[in-house]
């Protein structure tokens, strides 16, 4: 059953309205004043831009812990000003689809979301093409029914920013020089962390070209950053062995290349190329991916969680174009 959010009492106080759906972040559950349960929501992208289409991605924790997955959810969108008070337009009601954790279930779209244990599912919903109309502070609300559980609502503010600080779409890549299989003195565990007590390292055809012999050869190439072992969303693994079935399937015309975050994780030291491409402001977040074109730009990137059909478009688009 979808439902409007006009239909239920709003926390903040917004008014939907008709206009473009222009719309480390902070979340809040309160009761509201039509008694829906609360619920807490988690900005799960790490970067958003002002005045380009964004992905935009949200967890919903309800006060037992339990997550809300499968169906959809409504969510809409307000600038926030400088004391945090909602100011100009409150975007259109917009609705957000259930996105599993690669491997997971993903539920029937049709029904209604479920409360379930993380144990059991884990996801995010997200909003594709999300433009918001400047840099600061913004407010996402969201609301859904949930089997069993009656309507849900909660908010959360986030900030946007004017550029991104990671490398964007557009943008040269860095020709890091990430280690590979071969290069001598290296730990395993620095260049795959799944490298563990001596092991070998996994997906060899992730870690034979580093980013710079990868932009020489002139093929569009895709790039993982994520720690499978460390990651602390618990999404590294999953969406690195998404791209080593990609790379299983696209080999020839493109490169894939896998560079793990830690050089000496107990140490607290990332690798060079971590650093180079995603460290700012002290902040190093993964999972990313990139896709360059065969002139080392940026063509496209997602940051923590996405799909293979969203990856294998990006690539194909590349490939097409080359």
């Amino acid at each position: 059953m979808k439902m409007k959010l006009a239909a239920v009492s709003i926390a903040l106080g917004l008014a939907a309205s008709a206009c473009s759906s222009e719309p480390s972040p902070s979340s809040e559950a309160s009761a509201s004043p039509s008694g829906n349960l609360p619920v807490q929501v988690a900005i799960v992208n790490y970067e958003l831009v002002a005045n380009t289409p964004n992905r935009f991605m949200v967890g919903l924790v309800l006060p037992d812990n339990r997550m809300v997955a499968y169906g959809t959810v409504q969510m809409r969108f307000q600038p926030l000003d400088a004391a945090g008070q909602p100011t100009g337009q409150v975007s259109e009601v917009v609705t957000g689809t259930y996105l599993p954790v690669p491997g997971t279930d993903p539920g029937d779209p049709a029904a209604d979301p479920q409360a379930i244990s993380p144990a059991t599912a884990r996801g995010v919903y997200e909003l594709e093409g999300v433009r918001f109309g400047g840099p600061g502070r913004w407010a996402v609300e969201v609301a859904t029914r949930v089997h069993d559980h009656g309507v849900i609502q909660g908010s959360a503010t986030f900030d946007v920013l004017p550029e991104p600080k990671v490398p964007g779409v557009g943008e040269k890549a860095p020709a890091s020089d990430n280690a590979v299989i071969g290069d001598p003195g290296v730990d395993p565990v620095s260049i795959d962390s799944r490298a563990q007590d001596g092991g070998k390292i996994p997906d060899p055809e992730l870690h034979r070209v580093s980013i710079a012999d990868a932009i020489a050869t002139r093929r569009p190439t895709v790039i993982v950053f994520s720690t499978p072992v460390f990651c602390v969303s618990r999404f590294c693994g999953p969406v690195t062995e998404m791209v080593a079935g990609l790379a299983a399937d696209y080999r020839g015309p493109a490169n894939f290349i896998h560079v793990e975050v830690w050089k000496d994780f107990n140490a607290n030291i990332a690798n060079d190329a971590a650093n180079e491409w995603l460290l700012h402001d002290g902040t190093l977040n993964e999972p990313w991916v990139f896709i360059l074109d065969r002139d080392g730009t940026i063509a496209a990137r997602w940051d923590n969680l996405f799909t293979r059909p969203e990856l294998e478009d990006g690539l194909k688009a590349v490939l097409k174009g080359q």
